[in-house]
């Protein structure tokens, strides 16, 4: 059995998701996104893909948790999965308690 690990976010009518590392499997724009203006639409994709991916990621280290045991943030940030602080306690908040690891 194969499981595609991806994260999704979405704001201001802007949809992503994404693989682990943030490549990005797809995106969405709605009406109200093509209203908010170049810079702010822009702005708001960096955002969204940038929350996805921190979702992505997180799910990743859960399904490799004892694989990557003993891997320092330097091998992390080399797979692809390094993690920016405010974004990952955005994604830790929605986080199932079952996957909590202490």
């Amino acid at each position: 059995m194969t499981t595609e690990i991806t994260g999704d976010a979405r704001d201001s009518g802007v949809e992503a998701r994404v693989y682990p590392g943030g490549a990005l499997a797809a995106l969405t724009l709605t009406a109200p996104a093509l209203d908010l203006g170049a810079a702010r639409l822009a702005a708001t994709i960096v955002d969204v893909v940038a929350e996805a991916t921190a979702r992505a990621n997180r799910r990743t280290r859960h399904a490799l948790r004892d694989a990557l045991t003993g891997l320092d943030e330097r091998d992390l940030t080399a797979l692809g999965l390094d993690k920016d602080e405010t974004l990952t306690e955005r994604v830790e908040s929605t986080t199932p308690q079952t996957w909590r690891t202490a």
